[in-house]
């Protein structure tokens, strides 16, 4: 176990070889982290969280209590102890195969690596080009966004402008704690207007039809008529005689 002096408290990172790893078949150990500012505290007397955890993405239960729960949460083959409130964690009975999000950040130049999230003490510099174990977001007091990291055994805060930009994707596992969305209803006036169009129209087409049909009747008959003998006209002629 390595203690590790972080803005006055002690954070402690414990080697998850013998506890994820060895347990990590048991799923119902696992919470999911359920809204973008489910906090971390080092311990349930903190009045600041160290950074929000990853939405989406688990714990794993060592107590159980009715306000705060007792979590181990890790990366990197080391776990941080620590609280998180109870109502904002979630049980989804699902496979946990990956619990944690297993993602670096990058340094894009050389870094600070702050103790607190008010950046008024510095733990390390930390060169360009460097994999930090990410842990969970944050904000300074000026409003910043800052990341919760891991470097070398020392924990701290590093600014986003440090870093190469990434993103985080939701954990794999289905989203079972959002209710389903409901179906869409159509607009009862759109509905009206579209049945009454197509009323129209089929009119329309009626009418078409039985006028098409009526001449072809009487193209049909017309060519069927049969002309009427001319009447032969009988008249003498003295010509005809001689």
């Amino acid at each position: 176990m390595i203690a590790v002096f972080l803005a006055a408290t002690y954070f402690t990172i414990t080697d998850v070889t013998e506890t994820v790893a060895a347990r990590a078949e048991i799923t119902s150990e696992y919470l999911r982290v359920v809204t973008e500012d489910t906090p971390f505290y080092a311990d349930k007397a903190a009045d600041e969280p160290l950074f929000y955890l990853p939405y989406t993405y688990y714990v794993r239960v060592k107590e159980y209590g009715e306000v705060f729960t007792h979590i181990e949460y890790a990366h990197g083959g080391k776990a941080l102890d620590g609280y998180a409130p109870t109502d904002k964690l979630f049980y989804d009975g699902l496979e946990v195969d990956s619990p944690f999000p297993e993602i670096y950040a990058v340094t894009a130049d050389t870094a600070v690596l702050y103790a607190s999230a008010d950046l008024s003490s510095t733990v390390q510099f930390v060169f360009g080009g460097r994999k930090l174990y990410f842990y969970g977001s944050y904000f300074s007091p000026q409003g910043k966004r800052l990341y919760f990291v891991g470097y070398n055994d020392r924990l701290g805060y590093v600014k986003e402008e440090d870093l190469v930009p990434f993103t985080l994707s939701n954990h794999p596992n289905e989203l079972t704690f959002l209710a389903p969305e409901p179906a869409e209803e159509p607009n009862p006036d759109e509905s009206s207007e579209s049945t009454s169009s197509q009323t129209v129209f089929d009119i329309r087409i009626a009418t078409i039809a039985v006028l098409a049909l009526a001449g072809l009747i009487a193209l049909v008959v017309a060519f069927n008529k049969k002309p009427k003998a001319a009447a032969a006209a009988s008249y003498y002629d003295e010509n005809d005689y001689e």
